[in-house]
């Protein structure tokens, strides 16, 4: 974060010397664009993966695997989407709109220290649940949380954040009027 300050800090520097208002939008949108990645919040969430594996016609007797664990998920923008189309600053008024693309799931982490086999039960007449088959069941977990980040909340708080975050970098660049949006997308 504190490199991404920096970087913010210089871009208003390069906007506060510039006389050319195209270039002072152009300068801008490429040095957000080179942030790449700007993450505002990260949740840590505890899930419970379970696989029941019903005996069919062929196999006698089931198997069932229940697991705990903690992904982190880091949500934010991808700036490397906004272009210079998407800033627009009027040096005059002392004023900028900067549209935004939506917040997203930048990364997940689950950590093996932080995924507990809780109950496993095998039939005498099957195979314990192979390593393999294990991964693919926490791949499944990992999967679900996937699906189911908006309705955690966690894209919604990114994009307050980001929007706290960058009024204030321009409010302190010298903007009296900062107008943040996000893409429809």
């Amino acid at each position: 974060m504190k490199k991404q300050s920096i970087y913010l800090l210089f871009l208003f520097t390069l906007f506060s010397c510039s006389g050319n208002q195209q270039q002072a939008e152009n300068q801008i949108g490429h040095k957000l664009k080179s942030l790449s990645e700007l993450g505002m919040v990260e949740y840590v969430v505890s899930k419970v993966v379970k696989a029941d594996d019903n005996a069919t016609w062929y196999k006698f007797g089931d198997r069932k695997i229940l697991f705990t664990c903690k992904a982190n998920l880091k949500a934010g923008l991808d700036l490397s989407e906004l272009s210079s189309e998407n800033i627009n600053i009027d040096a005059r008024k002392k004023s900028i709109s900067i549209v935004l693309p939506k917040a997203k799931l930048l990364s997940i982490n689950m950590k093996p220290d932080d995924v507990h086999l809780v109950y496993e039960k095998t039939a005498i007449t099957r195979f314990p649940f192979s390593n393999a088959e294990r991964d693919m069941i926490m791949a499944q977990g990992e999967k679900d949380i996937k699906e189911n980040v908006s309705d955690l909340g966690i894209l919604a708080d990114a994009e307050k954040n980001a929007k706290i975050f960058l009024e204030a970098f321009l409010a302190q660049a010298g903007f009296t009027t900062i107008n943040i949006q996000f893409a429809n997308n």
